[in-house]
């Protein structure tokens, strides 16, 4: 844990205020931060506004405002956003502070030494939305129209005098860092992608534009502004340093190589590509690595600034639940390099079950028995008892399942997988309310062995107070809180021992739930009201064929299902579904959509050939619990036994898996 720990998320184009999937980044990304903070680690935070290019000026223009006006007040709305969700950042950049506008001109002036900078006419595609180049194989051509593939708009074609950056040169250079750096990029599918796209030939990349007037003058001819992504991109130098004082100063350099950067797939290119060759020019280290996380779609569709069918307010949200229930939620519900499906059904279903029901319900009873039993008196650890302890059986088993859940939730957040984390540290509060259950501190009260009582009590009082440690870096209000409910407020901001030493004592508060109750009417009356907010989503225009007919529209008729034949009880009788835990996870060699399982049924393993490869990378599923029809025939799929099948919701593609709201162990009859 010496190595300083930076972490970045994407700076956000201000072409919109924040959204769940800006939250989504930018959550994950706090959270990693809070860990490694806690753990009594350096680190660094750093996020904010990537403010200029060709959009941002028109945008302002048609407003009726000055670019730098229009910046201003959505910058305002993402730092009051941010405050609120409790995200912890060290320094909010702007592409518009002095200080990173003279780190991207030294970032061009490094490369310029390096004769990797010249200019030259060029001629081709540009898309404002991406602020990219686009070739003829990367456009979708509907009549004569060329379209962005993302942001379905026209390509403009653009022919002017322009610097160029020497990409072609680092092909090789690349490469070779790829091979000797494999987990740079991840996860591996992402470093495979990025292997396969240099592999392929780089060109050399147009590096500034005379026609955009909002940006960084390029030295030396101010006729041009400098291409956005380089401004861009420096971001992550500026907020170390700048260029100058990574290569000369120990410090800064040391802050820089611990960099993380956290972004989505749609910007892996620029990261993982022009970024690492443009540090190569410039004589600069490489940071640590790039984790490259999935979408987060809305009934399948990935989350758009310009789509009210996508829209997902998290300001909304947090009107209602709070922040911490939506953080917890995106942290728990997604595996992080993986795409997921975003419901209000299942983010209450979350809040209810896991924060309700478990951790709220662990807290509760908790308290209440140790105020009914001692008062305001401090409840201390377990006082000595004479004899043999009928109890001891039940606490050593719960030692050794807070003992697991550390080195369980270590891991996950070592390894930027906060939802196994969470898994992990839920599996030690389920344990809390089983031992409470067993041990029945209300019975041995009434039977007058108080000092049972506190024996039990003082147990699950530790496991309160280790579980808001771990939790606090996904839920950082309410582990707060809960500490401060239990007398142990100033063990906020740090990691719990990975010894169980015992409850180190503390005077409970009157209780107060943490994660209030919400009767069904008004529950459904929030998701009622915010689906319809949102509008039936549009589909996605498909690429036309080679024949030139026309693309999938939003005024498509889709048909009724037909009716499926009804069964009786006895035929569902004869289908056995068991929940099942996935073990490994890979492909099917020359599919696109098989995965390969290997499930545990408690008593046996099985493997089981799935068509979710659309919606799940192997990595991501590996730990979940599946829901499993065990009794199907087996079946040989492309060469590979296939022993029964899981469960999944989608019609023409899987959208989710279908689970359980908690875990269970493998084997367990659904019924």
């Amino acid at each position: 844990m010496s190595e300083r720990f930076y972490i970045t998320t994407p700076i956000y184009y201000v072409n919109a205020v924040p959204h769940l999937g800006t939250f989504y980044s930018t959550v994950v990304a706090d959270a990693l931060c809070r860990y490694h903070r806690a753990r009594g680690q350096k680190t660094f935070f750093l996020t904010g506004t990537d403010e200029h290019g060709q959009k941002i000026e028109r945008m302002a223009r048609d407003q009726g405002q000055e670019p730098k006006a229009y910046c201003d007040g959505v910058v305002a709305a993402f730092e009051k956003t941010w405050q609120r969700m409790g995200v912890s950042y060290d320094r909010f950049i702007r592409t518009t502070d002095a200080d990173h506008e003279a780190a991207v001109v030294e970032m061009w002036q490094r490369m310029e030494k390096q004769g990797d900078i010249y200019a030259a006419d060029y001629e081709g595609l540009y898309c404002v939305g991406c602020e990219d180049w686009k070739t003829d194989d990367e456009v979708v051509i509907e009549g004569d129209v060329k379209l962005c593939p993302t942001h379905r708009r026209p390509v403009e074609k653009v022919k002017e005098k322009n610097y160029f950056f020497r990409l072609s040169r680092y092909q090789q250079p690349l490469l070779d860092f790829y091979a000797s750096h494999k987990d740079f990029v991840r996860p591996e599918s992402r470093h495979n992608e990025v292997v396969s796209f240099v592999s392929g030939g780089l060109k050399d990349l147009s590096v500034s534009r005379m026609s955009v007037k909002w940006g960084i003058p390029v030295p030396g001819d101010q006729k041009h502004t400098i291409y956005v992504w380089i401004d861009a991109l420096t971001n992550y130098l500026t907020a170390a340093g700048g260029p100058a004082k990574i290569a000369q100063d120990a410090e800064a350099r040391a802050l820089w190589t611990g960099c993380h950067h956290l972004i989505a797939k749609d910007i892996l290119r620029f990261h993982a590509v022009y970024w690492p060759a443009m540090l190569m020019s410039a004589e600069l280290p490489m940071p640590r690595g790039i984790f490259c996380h999935g979408y987060l779609t809305v009934k399948g569709q990935k989350i758009s600034k310009s789509m009210p069918a996508t829209r997902v307010d998290p300001n909304e949200i947090a009107d209602v639940l709070g922040a911490d229930p939506l953080r917890y939620f995106v942290l728990r519900e997604y595996s992080l390099g993986a795409d997921g499906d975003f419901t209000y059904e299942s983010l209450f279903q979350r809040y209810e079950s896991d924060l309700g029901n478990d951790l709220g319900n662990l807290a509760n009873r908790t308290i209440a028995m140790s105020r009914q039993f001692l008062g305001d008196a401090e409840l201390v650890a377990r006082a000595p008892r004479a004899g043999v302890d009928p109890l001891e059986e039940l606490e050593v088993d719960l030692r050794t399942d807070a003992s697991d859940a550390w080195m369980n939730a270590v891991r996950g957040w070592e390894d930027f997988a906060p939802g196994r984390a969470l898994d992990a540290t839920w599996a030690m509060i389920r344990a809390a309310n089983a031992y409470i259950d067993r041990a029945a501190p209300w019975k041995l009260g009434k039977a007058g062995q108080i000092n049972e009582v506190k024996s039990v009590l003082a147990n699950a009082a530790e496991v309160i107070r280790r579980a808001a440690m771990m939790l606090a870096p996904a839920m950082p209000s309410a582990a707060r809180e809960l500490l401060r409910q239990i007398g142990r407020e100033n063990d906020f901001g740090h990691w719990p021992e990975q010894d169980w030493k015992g409850w180190p004592g503390g005077t409970f508060t009157v209780p107060k739930p943490v994660f209030p109750r919400f009767e069904a009417a008004v529950r459904d009356g929030f998701i009622a009201k915010w689906t319809a907010a949102m509008g039936e989503p549009v589909p996605a225009p498909g690429k036309p064929d080679a024949s030139g007919a026309g693309a999938t529209t939003a005024a498509a008729a889709i048909s009724e299902p037909a009716a499926k034949a009804e069964i009786g009880i006895d035929d569902f009788g004869r289908v056995e579904l068991r929940a099942a835990r996935v073990l490994a996870a890979e492909r099917v060699p020359k599919t696109d959509k098989l995965l390969k399982l290997t499930l545990d049924l408690g008593t046996e393993q099985r493997t089981v050939v799935s068509g979710i490869a659309g919606a799940y990378q192997p990595e991501a599923i590996v730990g979940k619990t599946v829901i499993y029809l065990a009794n199907l025939k087996p079946a040989k799929i492309r060469g590979v036994l296939s022993q029964g099948m899981i469960l999944a919701a989608g019609d023409d593609q899987v959208l989710a898996l279908s689970a359980l709201d908690r875990d269970v162990p493998p084997g367990t009859k659904i019924r």
